[in-house]
């Protein structure tokens, strides 16, 4: 199917002036796209004019109030589609489900479900609950699916060659959890992970009975972005 040249150059100017924080030149978008720089400059005021992208004092371009707009909107969609999946994984496991993404140096969870017929004691987990990435399966499998760096902890080495990780009440005291990554943690990707908790240690964890569930989950909730 064809595409439209046009929309795509701007679509493509959007992701990369997300990549550059400091801000971007005209000049610079222009060798980037391989367009003239007239055409940058078009492609600039149309994106301003929508607030996508905003002109600083310094003359660089940079991310507008229009993309924080587009991208709350998407994570409000993104939590009522993953919702259903979720609350489905929750059922057939038993346990606590969750999908929780990177925000900055954090997980933060985004949609949290608990099984249907649940027993008197639960886990106490909330959408918004948030804990550094270094802590708790959800965090780990975050990490694990970034590309291998010197500075890995043992955990994320771990994490990163079963294909999975676990928690031991780093993050609730008592609390165990299993979770994988959904993406691959490129630039276009949102890094999320997905997976269970339950109260326990994590020999309580029947990891051959529950990986399986997550991994039906993970391809679930994959489809959504």
């Amino acid at each position: 199917m064809s595409t439209l040249q046009t929309l795509d150059r701007g679509l493509e100017a959007i992701e990369i002036i997300s990549q550059r924080t400091g801000g971007i030149s005209p000049a610079a978008l222009a060798d980037e796209l391989g367009v003239h720089r007239a055409g940058a400059y078009r492609i600039l005021t149309t994106l301003e004019q929508r607030h996508l992208v905003a002109k600083g004092n310094d003359g660089l371009y940079r991310l507008g109030s229009g993309a924080l707009v587009v991208a709350g909107r998407f994570m409000t969609q993104y939590r009522a589609s993953a919702q259903p999946v979720v609350q489905d994984l929750a059922d057939r496991s038993g346990c606590t489900a969750f999908v929780a993404i990177a925000d900055r140096s954090e997980s933060i969870a985004i949609a949290v479900a608990e099984p249907a017929a649940r027993g008197s004691i639960g886990i106490s987990y909330q959408v918004g609950a948030r804990h550094p990435l270094e802590q708790g399966a959800d965090g780990l499998a975050i990490l694990a699916q970034r590309p291998e760096r010197p500075t890995d902890s043992e955990a994320v080495q771990r994490s990163r060659a079963q294909g999975y990780a676990i928690s031991d009440g780093e993050v609730q005291p008592g609390a165990v959890g299993v979770a994988i990554g959904t993406g691959e943690g490129s630039s276009t990707d949102v890094e999320a992970s997905i997976g269970v908790i339950r109260l326990g240690r994590p020999g309580d964890l029947d990891i051959s009975r529950l990986l399986p569930l997550v991994r039906d989950a993970r391809t679930a909730v994959a489809r959504l972005y």
